[in-house]
């Protein structure tokens, strides 16, 4: 197991860490029934650059509980830093959020 780790380093390419590197997460609470879900945006393959050469993204977000949509348009510079946002059916909200959401157990 060593010998793999010193050829190919301590993470596996496709580990979710190297995974992370490469994407944007954010969490949306949708209005419909409140179900909160993981949104990953991949840098290298989600966004694209509008008519002044600004990345953006646009995704429909379908929640696994009550299957409601939310929308959001997010703008980023050159360095993938966030600016502006919008949504559409739902909020924004934080991971810690979604963390508790997921220790729930269905009624």
């Amino acid at each position: 197991m060593s010998f793999f780790r010193k050829l190919f380093g301590s993470a596996p390419k496709n580990s979710a860490a190297s995974e992370e590197h490469n994407a944007l997460v954010y969490y949306v609470k949708g209005n419909k029934c409140g179900a909160i879900t993981r949104v990953r945006i991949d840098k290298r393959n989600d966004l694209s650059r509008d008519d002044e050469e600004m990345l953006f993204v646009r995704k429909v977000i379908v929640d696994g509980k009550c299957y409601g949509q939310v929308e959001i348009e997010m703008r980023f510079d050159e360095a993938f830093r966030e600016l502006s946002r919008s949504i559409t059916g739902g909020v924004f909200v934080e991971r810690d959020e979604w963390e508790a959401q997921q220790t729930e157990k269905p009624a």
